[in-house]
């Protein structure tokens, strides 16, 4: 795991790890009692990695707070709203134009085609259907996450959760994941 401080960022794979203390760009703050022998000796496996230039790692990017279709979906992760549908993506209107409905963040929604038709002119009362996130004027800046590697997720898949040597670092320390 790397971590700034104590919050942590990203997942490396054991290798990465070791070359990244031994470029000095990261600190090691914990080891694996595990070992990996190499020509030059055997050397612990780093655990959790400090990065002191996290800026170099995660990056803020600002949002357009322009209002188009295209920012709307941006904004529902493209993601119908009603059903996660990533397919046949439209924008619906939650209080439906015809009903004074505007053209607002507040009122527009990411919607797959067979909800959007389903809904049609209609209200969420009338058709019993509810949204996943209630619609919002996007922030500003909005912090990239940095997605775990297939390495990363194998590596917690095999081992049945998070390691010993994690847990004081993560916000909420668990048994079990």
């Amino acid at each position: 795991m790397i971590a700034c401080f104590s919050r942590p960022v990203n997942v490396v794979c054991w290798k990465r790890a070791i070359c990244l203390e031994f470029m000095e760009k990261a600190d090691v703050l914990e080891y694996y009692d595990q070992t990996v022998n190499s020509p030059n000796g055997s050397f612990y496996i780093p655990a959790v990695l400090r990065v002191p230039h996290l800026l170099q790692v995660v990056r803020r990017r600002r949002i357009k707070s322009n209002l188009s279709r295209k920012n709307i979906l941006y904004r529902d992760s493209y993601t119908c709203q009603y059903c996660s549908s990533r397919e046949n993506l439209t924008i619906d209107h939650v209080l439906p134009a015809a009903r004074g409905g505007e053209w607002k963040w507040e009122n527009l929604v990411a919607a797959c085609a067979k909800c959007n038709s389903k809904k049609g002119q209609k209200t969420l009362e009338e058709t019993n259907m509810k949204l996943i996130k209630v619609p919002k004027v996007p922030k500003d800046f909005d912090i990239l996450a940095i997605p775990l590697t297939s390495a990363a997720i194998k590596m917690l898949t095999v081992r049945k959760g998070t390691p010993e040597e994690w847990r004081q670092y993560l916000a909420r320390p668990s048994s079990d994941s």
